[in-house]
Protein backbone atom coordinates (compact mmCIF):
# COMPACT_ATOMS: atom_id res chain seq x y z
CA UNK A 1 0.00 0.00 0.00
CA UNK A 2 0.86 3.57 -0.83
CA UNK A 3 1.18 6.91 1.14
CA UNK A 4 0.54 10.12 -0.99
CA UNK A 5 2.64 12.50 0.01
CA UNK A 6 1.52 16.68 -1.62
CA UNK A 7 3.22 20.12 -0.01
CA UNK A 8 -0.44 21.69 1.35
CA UNK A 9 -3.55 20.49 3.10
CA UNK A 10 -5.31 21.94 0.12
CA UNK A 11 -3.07 19.44 -2.24
CA UNK A 12 -3.74 16.15 0.06
CA UNK A 13 -7.53 17.39 0.39
CA UNK A 14 -7.24 16.74 -3.69
CA UNK A 15 -5.17 13.66 -3.08
CA UNK A 16 -7.92 12.21 -0.54
CA UNK A 17 -10.77 12.61 -2.43
CA UNK A 18 -9.32 10.34 -4.65
CA UNK A 19 -8.00 8.16 -2.25
CA UNK A 20 -12.14 8.08 -1.07
CA UNK A 21 -13.09 7.80 -4.95
CA UNK A 22 -11.16 5.06 -6.29
CA UNK A 23 -9.07 3.47 -3.42
CA UNK A 24 -11.90 2.70 -0.97
CA UNK A 25 -9.72 5.35 1.53
CA UNK A 26 -7.08 2.38 1.69
CA UNK A 27 -4.17 4.23 0.83
CA UNK A 28 -2.85 6.87 3.26
CA UNK A 29 -2.61 10.62 2.45
CA UNK A 30 -0.48 13.07 4.14
CA UNK A 31 0.46 17.20 3.73
CA UNK A 32 4.01 18.24 4.20
CA UNK A 33 1.72 21.07 6.33
CA UNK A 34 2.01 24.16 3.56
CA UNK A 35 6.08 24.93 4.47
CA UNK A 36 7.72 26.00 1.22
CA UNK A 37 11.59 24.63 2.86
CA UNK A 38 13.02 21.91 3.37
CA UNK A 39 13.52 23.64 7.42
CA UNK A 40 9.67 23.78 7.44
CA UNK A 41 8.65 20.64 5.78
CA UNK A 42 10.87 18.53 7.17
CA UNK A 43 9.09 17.16 10.41
CA UNK A 44 5.98 16.31 8.22
CA UNK A 45 8.01 14.60 5.75
CA UNK A 46 9.84 12.35 8.75
CA UNK A 47 6.78 11.86 10.27
CA UNK A 48 4.97 10.42 6.62
CA UNK A 49 7.94 8.27 6.36
CA UNK A 50 7.49 6.56 9.89
CA UNK A 51 5.45 4.15 8.83
CA UNK A 52 5.52 0.64 6.66
CA UNK A 53 3.78 2.15 3.50
CA UNK A 54 5.47 3.50 0.08
CA UNK A 55 5.79 6.95 -0.32
CA UNK A 56 4.58 8.51 -3.14
CA UNK A 57 5.60 12.14 -3.42
CA UNK A 58 3.30 14.47 -5.80
CA UNK A 59 4.37 18.15 -5.46
CA UNK A 60 3.55 20.95 -8.48
CA UNK A 61 5.67 22.61 -10.84
CA UNK A 62 6.50 25.72 -8.87
CA UNK A 63 7.32 23.20 -6.21
CA UNK A 64 10.02 21.99 -7.96
CA UNK A 65 13.36 23.75 -5.82
CA UNK A 66 11.77 21.85 -2.69
CA UNK A 67 11.60 17.93 -4.54
CA UNK A 68 15.28 18.57 -5.18
CA UNK A 69 15.41 19.27 -1.47
CA UNK A 70 13.69 16.52 0.11
CA UNK A 71 14.73 13.49 -2.80
CA UNK A 72 17.78 12.60 -0.52
CA UNK A 73 15.26 12.31 2.70
CA UNK A 74 13.38 9.87 0.89
CA UNK A 75 16.69 7.85 -0.53
CA UNK A 76 17.48 7.84 3.59
CA UNK A 77 14.52 6.43 4.06
CA UNK A 78 15.51 2.78 3.02
CA UNK A 79 12.37 2.38 1.11
CA UNK A 80 11.36 2.21 -2.25
CA UNK A 81 9.90 5.33 -3.35
CA UNK A 82 9.04 7.99 -6.24
CA UNK A 83 8.74 11.22 -6.42
CA UNK A 84 6.94 13.20 -9.29
CA UNK A 85 6.49 17.07 -10.25
CA UNK A 86 3.32 17.89 -12.07
CA UNK A 87 3.05 20.04 -15.05
CA UNK A 88 0.53 22.61 -12.81
CA UNK A 89 1.73 25.14 -10.19
CA UNK A 90 -0.04 23.07 -7.66
CA UNK A 91 -1.13 19.57 -7.21
CA UNK A 92 -4.60 20.49 -6.58
CA UNK A 93 -4.86 22.48 -10.17
CA UNK A 94 -4.72 19.22 -12.08
CA UNK A 95 -7.98 17.85 -13.28
CA UNK A 96 -9.10 14.81 -11.02
CA UNK A 97 -9.12 12.07 -13.69
CA UNK A 98 -5.68 12.80 -14.56
CA UNK A 99 -4.09 13.50 -11.29
CA UNK A 100 -5.72 9.84 -11.15
CA UNK A 101 -4.24 8.83 -14.33
CA UNK A 102 -0.81 10.03 -12.62
CA UNK A 103 -0.96 7.70 -9.69
CA UNK A 104 -1.91 5.03 -11.85
CA UNK A 105 1.32 5.08 -13.85
CA UNK A 106 3.33 5.55 -10.78
CA UNK A 107 1.76 2.49 -9.21
CA UNK A 108 2.23 0.70 -12.29
CA UNK A 109 6.21 2.06 -12.39
CA UNK A 110 6.72 0.10 -8.75
CA UNK A 111 5.73 -3.28 -10.30
CA UNK A 112 7.14 -3.04 -13.82
CA UNK A 113 10.50 -0.56 -13.92
CA UNK A 114 13.80 -2.38 -13.49
CA UNK A 115 17.56 -1.93 -13.51
CA UNK A 116 20.32 -4.08 -14.46
CA UNK A 117 22.84 -5.50 -11.95
CA UNK A 118 23.57 -8.74 -13.60
CA UNK A 119 19.93 -9.49 -12.74
CA UNK A 120 16.80 -7.91 -12.62
CA UNK A 121 16.20 -5.25 -9.86
CA UNK A 122 12.78 -3.74 -9.19
CA UNK A 123 13.25 0.42 -9.84
CA UNK A 124 10.55 2.30 -10.14
CA UNK A 125 12.39 4.63 -12.21
CA UNK A 126 12.73 2.09 -14.31
CA UNK A 127 16.20 2.52 -16.13
CA UNK A 128 15.73 -0.84 -18.18
CA UNK A 129 13.41 1.15 -20.30
CA UNK A 130 10.35 -1.62 -19.38
CA UNK A 131 7.08 -0.22 -21.41
CA UNK A 132 5.31 0.75 -18.52
CA UNK A 133 1.38 0.76 -18.64
CA UNK A 134 -0.98 0.03 -15.56
CA UNK A 135 -2.90 -3.15 -17.05
CA UNK A 136 0.13 -4.63 -17.70
CA UNK A 137 2.12 -7.30 -15.74
CA UNK A 138 5.97 -8.95 -15.57
CA UNK A 139 6.72 -12.75 -14.51
CA UNK A 140 9.82 -14.79 -14.51
CA UNK A 141 10.42 -17.64 -16.57
CA UNK A 142 11.58 -19.65 -14.24
CA UNK A 143 12.85 -23.40 -14.63
CA UNK A 144 14.45 -25.39 -17.07
CA UNK A 145 11.36 -27.21 -18.01
CA UNK A 146 9.82 -23.38 -19.36
CA UNK A 147 13.03 -23.28 -21.41
CA UNK A 148 12.56 -26.03 -22.59
CA UNK A 149 8.71 -25.83 -23.66
CA UNK A 150 9.85 -22.62 -25.23
CA UNK A 151 12.79 -24.23 -27.25
CA UNK A 152 10.53 -27.40 -28.10
CA UNK A 153 7.52 -25.69 -28.60
CA UNK A 154 8.75 -22.40 -30.42
CA UNK A 155 11.93 -23.14 -31.31
CA UNK A 156 12.69 -20.12 -28.80
CA UNK A 157 15.89 -20.43 -27.19
CA UNK A 158 16.11 -18.52 -23.70
CA UNK A 159 18.27 -18.29 -20.81
CA UNK A 160 17.45 -19.05 -17.67
CA UNK A 161 14.96 -16.66 -15.82
CA UNK A 162 14.16 -14.63 -17.96
CA UNK A 163 12.09 -11.43 -17.43
CA UNK A 164 9.11 -11.77 -19.40
CA UNK A 165 6.18 -8.33 -19.37
CA UNK A 166 2.95 -9.79 -19.98
CA UNK A 167 0.96 -6.62 -22.28
CA UNK A 168 -2.20 -6.63 -22.93
CA UNK A 169 -3.99 -9.55 -25.26
CA UNK A 170 -1.90 -11.83 -23.91
CA UNK A 171 0.93 -10.14 -26.07
CA UNK A 172 4.57 -11.23 -24.03
CA UNK A 173 7.53 -9.24 -24.54
CA UNK A 174 10.65 -11.90 -23.12
CA UNK A 175 14.43 -10.51 -22.11
CA UNK A 176 17.45 -12.32 -21.92
CA UNK A 177 19.55 -10.67 -19.82
CA UNK A 178 19.27 -6.85 -19.86
CA UNK A 179 18.28 -7.42 -23.46
CA UNK A 180 14.46 -7.59 -25.25
CA UNK A 181 15.20 -10.94 -27.61
CA UNK A 182 11.32 -11.73 -28.67
CA UNK A 183 7.69 -11.13 -28.63
CA UNK A 184 5.13 -13.48 -28.69
CA UNK A 185 1.51 -13.29 -29.44
CA UNK A 186 -0.46 -15.89 -26.86
CA UNK A 187 -4.32 -14.43 -27.58
CA UNK A 188 -6.87 -16.47 -27.36
CA UNK A 189 -8.65 -17.95 -30.19
CA UNK A 190 -5.17 -17.97 -32.25
CA UNK A 191 -2.21 -20.14 -32.36
CA UNK A 192 1.07 -18.57 -30.26
CA UNK A 193 3.25 -16.88 -32.64
CA UNK A 194 6.46 -14.92 -32.87
CA UNK A 195 6.37 -11.94 -33.73
CA UNK A 196 10.09 -10.81 -33.50
CA UNK A 197 13.05 -12.25 -32.20
CA UNK A 198 16.73 -11.33 -31.36
CA UNK A 199 19.43 -14.35 -31.01
CA UNK A 200 20.79 -13.85 -27.68
CA UNK A 201 20.39 -16.27 -24.37
CA UNK A 202 22.14 -14.97 -21.09
CA UNK A 203 21.34 -16.61 -18.09
CA UNK A 204 20.46 -14.93 -15.12
CA UNK A 205 20.83 -16.38 -11.46
CA UNK A 206 17.76 -16.82 -9.43
CA UNK A 207 19.69 -16.71 -6.21
CA UNK A 208 21.26 -13.31 -7.46
CA UNK A 209 17.77 -12.28 -8.41
CA UNK A 210 16.40 -13.02 -4.53
CA UNK A 211 19.18 -11.27 -3.07
CA UNK A 212 18.79 -7.76 -5.38
CA UNK A 213 15.28 -7.26 -4.98
CA UNK A 214 14.99 -9.06 -1.17
CA UNK A 215 14.59 -5.30 0.53
CA UNK A 216 11.87 -3.74 -2.13
CA UNK A 217 9.76 -7.10 -1.78
CA UNK A 218 10.18 -6.90 1.99
CA UNK A 219 9.34 -3.21 2.06
CA UNK A 220 5.89 -4.07 0.07
CA UNK A 221 5.42 -7.01 2.36
CA UNK A 222 5.62 -4.69 5.02
CA UNK A 223 3.07 -1.97 3.69
CA UNK A 224 0.66 -5.28 2.62
CA UNK A 225 0.83 -6.63 6.40
CA UNK A 226 0.33 -3.04 7.95
CA UNK A 227 -3.31 -3.04 5.75
CA UNK A 228 -4.10 -6.46 6.56
CA UNK A 229 -3.70 -5.62 10.84
CA UNK A 230 -7.01 -3.54 10.09
CA UNK A 231 -8.56 -6.27 10.08
CA UNK A 232 -7.13 -8.28 12.89
CA UNK A 233 -10.20 -10.19 15.13
CA UNK A 234 -11.93 -12.15 12.20
CA UNK A 235 -11.92 -14.93 10.86
CA UNK A 236 -9.67 -15.04 8.10
CA UNK A 237 -10.03 -16.91 5.12
CA UNK A 238 -7.88 -17.51 2.07
CA UNK A 239 -9.15 -18.76 -0.83
CA UNK A 240 -6.76 -20.95 -2.58
CA UNK A 241 -5.99 -22.13 -5.77
CA UNK A 242 -2.94 -22.94 -5.54
CA UNK A 243 -1.68 -20.56 -7.72
CA UNK A 244 1.01 -17.79 -6.84
CA UNK A 245 -0.74 -15.25 -6.17
CA UNK A 246 -2.99 -16.93 -3.30
CA UNK A 247 -0.01 -18.80 -2.08
CA UNK A 248 1.50 -15.32 -1.29
CA UNK A 249 -1.98 -13.84 0.19
CA UNK A 250 -1.58 -16.95 2.28
CA UNK A 251 1.96 -16.38 3.65
CA UNK A 252 0.99 -13.23 4.29
CA UNK A 253 -2.00 -13.87 6.21
CA UNK A 254 -0.02 -16.46 8.11
CA UNK A 255 2.39 -14.15 9.41
CA UNK A 256 0.04 -11.50 10.49
CA UNK A 257 -2.84 -13.72 11.75
CA UNK A 258 -1.68 -16.74 12.92
CA UNK A 259 -4.82 -18.83 12.85
CA UNK A 260 -5.70 -18.75 9.36
CA UNK A 261 -7.69 -20.71 7.39
CA UNK A 262 -6.90 -21.72 3.74
CA UNK A 263 -9.99 -22.74 1.18
CA UNK A 264 -9.16 -24.78 -1.79
CA UNK A 265 -11.94 -25.41 -3.58
CA UNK A 266 -11.28 -28.07 -5.90
CA UNK A 267 -13.11 -28.10 -9.32
CA UNK A 268 -13.48 -31.38 -11.01
CA UNK A 269 -11.17 -30.47 -13.83
CA UNK A 270 -8.65 -28.73 -11.92
CA UNK A 271 -4.92 -28.83 -12.96
CA UNK A 272 -2.45 -31.65 -12.79
CA UNK A 273 -0.67 -32.15 -9.76
CA UNK A 274 -2.16 -29.19 -7.57
CA UNK A 275 -3.78 -31.37 -5.19
CA UNK A 276 -0.53 -32.92 -4.22
CA UNK A 277 1.00 -28.99 -3.61
CA UNK A 278 -1.78 -27.68 -1.77
CA UNK A 279 -1.60 -30.21 0.52
CA UNK A 280 2.15 -30.38 0.76
CA UNK A 281 2.34 -26.71 1.10
CA UNK A 282 -0.16 -26.06 3.72
CA UNK A 283 1.87 -28.31 6.03
CA UNK A 284 4.63 -26.31 5.44
CA UNK A 285 3.06 -22.72 5.92
CA UNK A 286 1.06 -24.45 8.65
CA UNK A 287 -2.28 -23.53 7.94
CA UNK A 288 -6.15 -25.37 8.18
CA UNK A 289 -7.07 -26.29 4.93
CA UNK A 290 -10.07 -26.62 4.36
CA UNK A 291 -11.30 -28.92 0.45
CA UNK A 292 -14.74 -28.48 -1.40
CA UNK A 293 -14.72 -30.67 -4.33
CA UNK A 294 -17.04 -29.39 -6.83
CA UNK A 295 -18.59 -31.05 -9.53
CA UNK A 296 -18.95 -29.63 -13.33
CA UNK A 297 -21.22 -31.75 -14.77
CA UNK A 298 -20.66 -30.39 -18.63
CA UNK A 299 -23.14 -32.79 -20.14
CA UNK A 300 -25.73 -30.39 -18.49
CA UNK A 301 -24.46 -27.27 -18.76
CA UNK A 302 -22.18 -27.65 -21.52
CA UNK A 303 -18.30 -26.48 -21.72
CA UNK A 304 -17.66 -23.19 -20.31
CA UNK A 305 -17.56 -20.08 -22.39
CA UNK A 306 -16.92 -16.69 -22.10
CA UNK A 307 -20.68 -15.86 -22.29
CA UNK A 308 -21.73 -18.71 -19.66
CA UNK A 309 -19.13 -19.28 -17.37
CA UNK A 310 -21.40 -21.49 -14.83
CA UNK A 311 -17.98 -22.79 -13.50
CA UNK A 312 -16.91 -19.76 -11.89
CA UNK A 313 -20.75 -19.54 -10.22
CA UNK A 314 -20.55 -22.84 -8.89
CA UNK A 315 -16.70 -22.08 -7.65
CA UNK A 316 -17.83 -18.74 -6.30
CA UNK A 317 -20.47 -20.30 -4.35
CA UNK A 318 -18.98 -23.44 -3.21
CA UNK A 319 -16.25 -20.50 -1.31
CA UNK A 320 -18.98 -18.26 0.16
CA UNK A 321 -20.85 -21.11 1.60
CA UNK A 322 -17.68 -22.43 3.64
CA UNK A 323 -17.49 -18.90 4.63
CA UNK A 324 -21.32 -17.97 5.68
CA UNK A 325 -20.33 -20.79 8.39
CA UNK A 326 -18.01 -19.12 10.69
CA UNK A 327 -18.71 -16.41 12.74
CA UNK A 328 -17.16 -13.05 11.44
CA UNK A 329 -15.09 -14.31 8.15
CA UNK A 330 -12.72 -11.53 6.55
CA UNK A 331 -11.66 -12.98 2.88
CA UNK A 332 -8.11 -12.23 1.60
CA UNK A 333 -7.67 -12.53 -2.01
CA UNK A 334 -4.78 -12.85 -4.11
CA UNK A 335 -5.64 -10.28 -7.16
CA UNK A 336 -3.61 -8.22 -8.22
CA UNK A 337 -3.76 -4.86 -10.50
CA UNK A 338 -1.62 -6.23 -13.62
CA UNK A 339 -4.24 -9.56 -13.91
CA UNK A 340 -6.59 -7.73 -15.73
CA UNK A 341 -8.24 -4.41 -15.93
CA UNK A 342 -11.64 -5.33 -14.29
CA UNK A 343 -8.97 -6.42 -11.08
CA UNK A 344 -7.24 -3.10 -11.53
CA UNK A 345 -10.13 -0.79 -11.13
CA UNK A 346 -11.78 -3.01 -7.72
CA UNK A 347 -10.64 -0.83 -4.55
CA UNK A 348 -8.32 -3.20 -2.31
CA UNK A 349 -11.05 -3.76 0.31
CA UNK A 350 -14.94 -5.03 -1.48
CA UNK A 351 -17.97 -5.40 0.76
CA UNK A 352 -19.41 -9.02 -1.17
CA UNK A 353 -23.22 -8.77 -0.50
CA UNK A 354 -24.35 -12.59 -1.76
CA UNK A 355 -26.79 -15.11 -1.03
CA UNK A 356 -24.97 -16.50 1.75
CA UNK A 357 -24.46 -13.62 3.55
CA UNK A 358 -22.15 -10.40 3.56
CA UNK A 359 -18.29 -10.98 3.34
CA UNK A 360 -15.23 -8.18 3.30
CA UNK A 361 -12.86 -9.12 0.67
CA UNK A 362 -9.23 -7.81 1.38
CA UNK A 363 -6.17 -7.75 -1.44
CA UNK A 364 -2.91 -7.22 0.14
CA UNK A 365 -0.84 -8.49 -3.19
CA UNK A 366 -3.21 -5.76 -4.91
CA UNK A 367 0.07 -3.65 -6.31
CA UNK A 368 2.32 -6.51 -6.79
CA UNK A 369 3.70 -8.19 -9.70
CA UNK A 370 3.94 -11.75 -10.83
CA UNK A 371 7.70 -11.14 -10.30
CA UNK A 372 7.42 -9.70 -7.33
CA UNK A 373 4.88 -12.46 -5.54
CA UNK A 374 7.15 -15.27 -7.47
CA UNK A 375 10.13 -14.30 -5.50
CA UNK A 376 7.95 -13.63 -2.41
CA UNK A 377 6.97 -16.92 -2.23
CA UNK A 378 10.75 -18.65 -3.32
CA UNK A 379 12.48 -16.19 -0.28
CA UNK A 380 10.21 -17.66 1.95
CA UNK A 381 11.71 -21.33 1.15
CA UNK A 382 8.67 -22.86 -0.41
CA UNK A 383 8.74 -23.64 -4.20
CA UNK A 384 5.91 -22.39 -6.69
CA UNK A 385 3.21 -24.77 -8.26
CA UNK A 386 5.33 -26.94 -10.35
CA UNK A 387 3.46 -26.19 -13.95
CA UNK A 388 4.86 -22.86 -13.54
CA UNK A 389 8.53 -24.12 -13.99
CA UNK A 390 6.62 -26.26 -17.28
CA UNK A 391 5.70 -22.77 -19.16
CA UNK A 392 2.32 -21.84 -17.16
CA UNK A 393 1.59 -18.02 -16.58
CA UNK A 394 -1.94 -18.40 -14.35
CA UNK A 395 -3.49 -22.02 -13.32
CA UNK A 396 -7.32 -23.12 -13.84
CA UNK A 397 -9.01 -25.81 -15.02
CA UNK A 398 -7.93 -27.70 -18.00
CA UNK A 399 -11.47 -26.34 -19.77
CA UNK A 400 -11.26 -23.29 -19.14
CA UNK A 401 -12.38 -20.94 -21.57
CA UNK A 402 -9.58 -18.24 -20.75
CA UNK A 403 -6.96 -21.52 -21.91
CA UNK A 404 -4.94 -19.61 -24.31
CA UNK A 405 -3.32 -22.12 -27.31
CA UNK A 406 0.15 -21.95 -25.55
CA UNK A 407 -1.07 -23.56 -22.52
CA UNK A 408 -3.58 -26.02 -23.82
CA UNK A 409 -0.07 -26.99 -26.36
CA UNK A 410 1.58 -27.31 -22.74
CA UNK A 411 -1.32 -29.39 -21.65
CA UNK A 412 -1.20 -31.85 -24.38
CA UNK A 413 2.33 -31.73 -24.11
CA UNK A 414 2.08 -32.99 -20.38
CA UNK A 415 0.13 -35.78 -21.38
CA UNK A 416 2.09 -37.03 -24.20
CA UNK A 417 4.93 -37.05 -21.89
CA UNK A 418 3.15 -38.94 -19.23
CA UNK A 419 2.00 -41.54 -21.38
CA UNK A 420 3.19 -45.01 -21.57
Amino acid sequence: MFTLIARARKDAKALQYINERNYGGFLKVESLGGGRTKEEVLENLERALEGPYIPLLLLGEKERDLMEELLPVLRESGKPFYARSLRTKRVRNMRVDELYSHIEEIKARFRLGFRWEEGYALDPQNPLGIELHPDYDVYLAVGEGFRTAMRELLGLELGENSLVLRKLMNRETYYSGPYAVAEVSKKLGFPTEILWRIPHSENVSLRRLIELNRDYIEAFAGASKEFLRQFEGGDVLVPWSGGKDSTAALILAREVFGDVTAVYVRMEYEMPLTDEYVERTARKIGVDLIRVDVPMPIEKYGMPTHSNRWCTRKKVEALYSVASQFEDPVLVLGDRDGESARRRLKPPVVERKTEFGTFLEVMPIKFWSGFMVQLFVLERGLELHPLYYEGFYRLGCTICPSLADWEIQLLKRREWRSSP
